[in-house]
């Protein structure tokens, strides 16, 4: 896996650990069954980790939002450029039992406390900031820092990554929370591309050193 050090530091706008928990957001990014599925036995431990982050958002009252893609009228606009693998995904979750996300993702959490809202896009948009409302909703609330973990590493995740900090969110990406249908672009991705631009961490790191900045230790 590639390996990122991250100094979480309180004191630094720039770095997640500055932000208290009513202005972070864990965003959960296309965890939908059929993708899953399609990607095999390496999303697994990506959901188990999402599973533990948000449990842990919620004991830490961090916003929890899921992002999903529109799978009831999947429209496209016309300069799309056409991609057959997911619009072959997006089309078999019309009307499937496979179309949510797994129950460790929904599931009722003891002690639920933060708030958890979903917000969906249409299938031909890759950031999920371009799902109706989610930016609004972000804005409303006073976020500045997102969380993201998701399926999958160059699709929602790149995208949504490079949009938010264009919106000027301060991001992390969950490395160990995130899938790809190929391991070495996943590792790409997260060694040399997204660091330019975000932090990014496994889960433990992310959970402790948020932990240890809100003590300021």
């Amino acid at each position: 896996m590639a390996t990122n050090t991250t100094t979480f530091n309180p004191s630094d706008p720039s770095n997640p650990a500055h932000y208290s928990p009513s202005q972070t957001a864990l965003l959960l990014l296309d965890f939908h069954t059929t993708f899953l599925k399609a990607l095999g036995p390496s999303s697994s431990p990506a959901v188990t980790t999402a599973a533990n982050l948000r449990k842990w958002a919620k004991y830490q009252n961090i916003h929890v939002i899921h992002c999903l893609v529109d799978t009831s009228n999947p429209p496209s606009f016309s300069t799309c450029k056409p991609n057959n693998m997911v619009e072959e995904v997006v089309a078999s979750m019309i009307e499937s039992l496979d179309a949510g996300e797994p129950a460790s993702l929904v599931e009722s959490v003891d002690g639920d406390g933060g708030e958890e809202v979903t917000f969906i896009r249409p299938a031909c948009y890759g950031s999920a900031l371009k799902s109706p409302g989610l930016l609004q909703h972000l804005q409303k609330n006073g976020i500045k820092s997102l969380v993201l973990a998701g399926i999958s590493s160059a699709g929602v995740i790149l995208r949504t990554a490079l949009a938010a900090t264009d919106e000027e969110f301060v991001v992390t990406v969950v490395e160990d929370g995130c899938a790809e249908f190929k391991e070495e672009v996943h590792e790409v991705l997260m060694r040399d591309v997204l660091p330019a631009r975000a932090y990014v961490v496994r889960a433990g790191e992310l959970m402790e050193g948020y932990e240890r900045g809100a003590r300021g230790v």
